[in-house]
């Protein structure tokens, strides 16, 4: 594993990416398949529920298919302390999560009193819960999701398969649950295998570096289990195959990137405008300020943002054509970045960084982090 990896490093033995979107592209169309075969028939009934009843435009089996699969991840992982849970402010933590992302100045403070919450109340001691889960168990956690800020999509998601599961039979949701489990069983197990060579460092880090996190209001984001990340990985993939036909359907085009791919941000002069902060071409060896200037040349702008920014400013604004906007994240934040922005109506595509890096969350000193040019230019054109 090379020494930038942290918790993960889509390079891990070789001088670029490329081999990781040969691997991932393959491991998806194999998940894929898998899924179809386990889980088709609720997919097809959840579909033909949200058309007769009018509740959204019916959008690609794949990203259903998807959901569902996180879904089971999210119980194994999170199920237990959600149930334990016997009282919490979870309201506030929600209404907290959308402050930070609208008020900008006020988000240092929240996210203080947010870290506090998250571990008073957020984490039982006692998380013993061994039952398969009840209806009941399915609103706990899309509560507990949605009271986090990390995963407010999945739980506006969750909570919509939960109004089709009030219309079935109990025996077709007992069926249907066991279904998502055993097939979250066999992701777990085909992952480690299939794409495990590029987390081999999110265990370590979490042994090692884990307990820093205790008070923190990134507890969640930077806590990931590795089967999280295998499950990003593929919904990356899976997102920009589902959104790619509306992407091209875009004319102008808009690259975000992360602060962290700066090379100096203490001396960065990006000026800060509405949509985030623009290259202002004081660093010539900046990999944003590269891509800044390839945008001038191929006629795409560029704008940094954070990772808590409001994404429904690239909401399609009334009489004015559509933007393709491809967004740049490390993999414990894009497939939320991802479901935020399709709930805009915002054609996205995504492109992984090689690493995470930022001085913010994940390095005392902070690493300049970087992604892999060939696909970028393959999403942008």
């Amino acid at each position: 594993m090379n020494s930038e990896a942290i918790t993960y490093s889509l390079k891990p033995s070789d001088k670029n990416s490329d081999r990781y979107f040969e691997d991932i592209s393959a491991f998806t169309g194999e998940i894929l398949l898998s899924l179809e075969e386990q889980l088709s028939p609720v997919v097809t009934d959840y579909m033909n529920f949200l058309s007769q009843f009018g509740l959204e435009e019916v959008r690609t089996r794949e990203e259903y298919l998807f959901e569902l699969l996180s879904f089971g991840m999210f119980w194994k992982i999170y199920g237990k302390a959600a149930c334990a849970i016997r009282r919490a402010p979870f309201l506030t933590l929600s209404k907290m999560a959308d402050v930070r992302k609208r008020k900008p100045a006020v988000k240092p403070f929240v996210d203080i009193a947010r870290g506090i919450l998250f571990t008073l109340f957020l984490f039982p001691k006692n998380t013993v819960y061994n039952n398969a889960p009840d209806l009941k168990d399915v609103d706990r956690l899309c509560l507990f999701l949605e009271s986090t800020g990390e995963f407010r999509e999945q739980s506006f998601r969750f909570i919509r398969w939960r109004a089709f599961l009030e219309t079935v039979p109990d025996s077709y949701w007992e069926n249907g649950r066991d279904s998502v489990f055993k097939a979250v069983d066999s992701f777990i197990e085909k992952s480690r295998t299939s794409i495990g060579e590029y987390t081999a460092n999110v265990e370590s880090f979490l042994e090692s570096s884990g307990k820093k996190y205790h008070w923190r209001e990134d507890r969640f984001q930077c806590g990931r289990t590795r089967e999280e990340y295998h499950l990003n990985m593929v919904g990356a993939e899976i997102m920009n195959r589902a959104f790619r036909k509306g992407y091209l359907g875009t004319g102008k085009r808009v690259l975000l990137l992360p602060g962290c791919m700066r090379r100096n941000i203490k001396d960065c002069k990006g000026l800060k405008v509405r949509e985030g902060l623009q290259c202002m071409d004081c660093d010539s060896g900046c990999g944003i300020n590269a891509l800044r200037k390839k945008g001038l040349k191929e006629n795409f702008d560029v704008f940094i943002i954070p990772h808590s920014s409001d994404l429904s400013l690239w909401a399609p604004k009334p009489g004015m054509p559509k933007r393709g906007v491809v967004a740049v994240a490390c993999i414990p934040s894009l497939v939320e970045g991802g479901w935020e922005l399709k709930r805009y109506d915002v054609c996205a595509q995504c492109v992984l960084l090689d690493f995470s890096g930022c001085e913010k969350h994940w390095h005392k000193n902070g690493l300049p982090t970087r992604l892999n040019i060939k696909e970028l230019n393959r999403i942008l054109n």
